[in-house]
This record gives structure tokens, C-alpha cells and sequence, in this order.
């Protein structure tokens, strides 16, 4: 038996894992945003799955969390620089989807959507997902949005808001958004307080994407009759809103680029493939079988 074979293949196994639950993932993301048809207004008629395409119209929308930019919808996610140990890395504290009830108007008519709020359990307190090798942050790289549980909010403007050192007071905004956010600890400390090189151990980053009135929206969501709609239903008397188990999803992207960020689904079967393929065979070596 040989370790280092052994190891590898083992490693690589774990790989072809991530890929193959990552693409599985973003392949039903992908067939949900291609075999859904866009469904004009004025035709929301019965509750279930609806695919509809307009204009956020809001008269009262809030100030976003970490821009405090006028938004219907802002989603979130906060990394912490982290040295302890033997890997550096940015690890996801907490992520998560903030929103107000909106107007979606298509020309047709209007909808109500009311996405509500949801933030990623980050209750282990280690991050979410996380997978670095080197200074590549794959995470980074393969997210295609922010997930909250079935929520998924894909923004086009979704990017690093604020930075805050170790040790450094947070902006007044950044410092109430950590103390009403339950899921959300505070930043960690350094490690010393002499000066450190590069990015510091307890460095924060904010990320924010935001939805505001006027701006084009996607949303494939769930069509529930309000308590007091009548029948036959029309839009005013319904509500799209997230349902438990089913896919919910949100975006200023057209159709066509949604659908092509969740198309990488195919890349990451074939890394999967390979990936198990070269294991299995390290595998068999490192254990004699070969």
C-alpha cells in the first residue's frame, strides 16, 4: 500500500463530490429558468409555479443594509479573513435576503411579490461552503448568486460595499447591521496587534446587491391566493412568494444570462467525471489493486 496515491485519489474523489452536487445543483436551476414560460399578468389566474418578467414599481422601499442605497430587495453576504490554523482563507459568516413586499408590472398588469427575509443558517460559526485551494477562492468563483435557503437572489451589481480592518471601528450603518442581524457575529479581533502583511486575520468584507424601483426584474416563484381573493382569481388577488421545497428565484438578469450562469452545471459534471475517474485509479494504485 502506498500513501501519497492513496491520499490523492482520496482527494480527488472528494472533489468529484463537490463538482457533482454543484452541478446538480445549478442543473435543476438551469431546466426550472428554461421549461418555465413567462406568463404575462393579466393571465395569472391559479396558484402553483409562475414564471413572470417587468418592472419593480415600490412606493415605500427601504434603505439597504451595507449601501443604504433606496432598495425592494438587497442580498448580503459577509466574509471574514481567518489565518488560524493552517490554511488562510475568506470564510462566509453569514448570507442572506432582505426585502419588502413589490410590484411587478409587465405592461399587462401588476403583481404583488413578497420575497421576504431569510438568511443562510451559519449557526456552526466555520462558514458555509467553503473551498479555497491556494489563494484561489473557488467559492468565489462558483457562486452564482445568494442563497438562503429555497431563495436565490442573482444581482448584477453584487459586489464589495464596505471593508473593515481588524480592530477598527465599523461604519455606523455596518455596526447596526451586525447588531440586528441574529445570525451574524461580531468581527473577530486580530491575532496580535503588530502590523500584519497583507490582509489582516479578522478582516471583514460586505458584500451587497440591490433591487430598486424601476429596475428590470425576473421572478420564478410561487402564486398563492390572498386570504380574502375571490374567484376566478385575478392578479390583484394573489401574492408570488417563496414556498417550502420549492426553488425560488430573483434577478435583474434577462432570462438568456440566467440561464447561462446556471449552464455551468455542465463544466462542472465533466470536472466531476474526470475527477473521480483519476481518483479511482490513484486509489487502486495506493492500495495494491493495480
Amino acid at each position: 500500500m502506498s500513501a501519497l496515491p492513496t491520499v490523492v485519489g482520496v482527494a480527488l474523489l472528494l472533489v468529484a463530490a463537490f463538482a457533482g452536487v454543484y452541478g446538480r445543483r445549478q442543473h435543476r436551476r438551469h431546466a426550472l429558468v428554461e421549461t418555465t414560460e413567462t406568463t404575462a399578468v393579466r393571465d395569472v389566474r391559479e396558484e402553483g409555479r409562475v414564471e413572470l418578467k417587468g418592472t419593480v414599481r415600490a412606493d415605500e422601499p427601504f434603505d439597504s443594509p451595507i449601501g443604504g442605497e433606496p432598495a425592494v430587495l438587497s442580498a448580503w453576504e459577509v466574509e471574514e479573513w481567518d489565518e488560524r490554523g493552517d490554511s488562510e482563507m475568506w470564510e462566509t459568516r453569514a448570507e442572506g435576503v432582505y426585502a419588502t413586499p413589490f410590484a411587478l408590472d409587465d405592461g399587462t398588469g401588476t403583481v404583488t411579490v413578497d420575497v421576504g427575509d431569510h438568511v443562510e443558517d451559519v449557526s456552526s460559526g466555520t462558514g458555509i461552503d467553503e473551498i479555497q485551494v491556494g489563494a484561489l477562492d473557488v467559492d468565489r468563483l462558483t457562486d452564482v448568486g445568494v442563497s438562503a435557503g429555497d431563495v436565490l437572489a442573482v444581482l448584477d451589481d453584487f459586489a464589495v460595499g464596505v471593508s473593515v480592518p481588524p480592530d477598527a471601528d465599523p461604519p455606523a450603518r455596518i455596526a447596526d447591521f451586525v447588531r440586528n442581524e441574529a445570525g451574524l457575529a461580531e468581527q473577530t479581533d486580530s491575532i496580535t496587534n503588530v502590523v500584519d502583511l497583507g490582509t489582516a486575520h479578522g478582516e471583514r468584507r460586505y458584500y451587497e446587491g440591490t433591487l430598486s424601483p424601476g429596475d428590470d426584474v425576473y421572478v420564478l416563484g410561487h402564486v398563492r391566493a390572498a386570504a380574502d381573493a375571490t374567484h376566478p382569481l385575478k392578479p390583484e388577488d394573489v401574492v408570488v412568494e417563496p414556498a417550502a421545497g420549492e426553488s425560488f428565484i430573483v434577478s435583474d438578469k434577462p432570462e438568456g444570462e440566467l440561464a447561462a450562469d446556471f449552464a455551468t452545471y455542465r463544466y462542472a459534471y465533466a470536472g466531476a467525471a474526470v475527477a473521480a475517474l483519476v481518483g479511482l485509479g490513484a486509489l487502486a494504485v495506493g492500495l495494491g489493486v493495480v
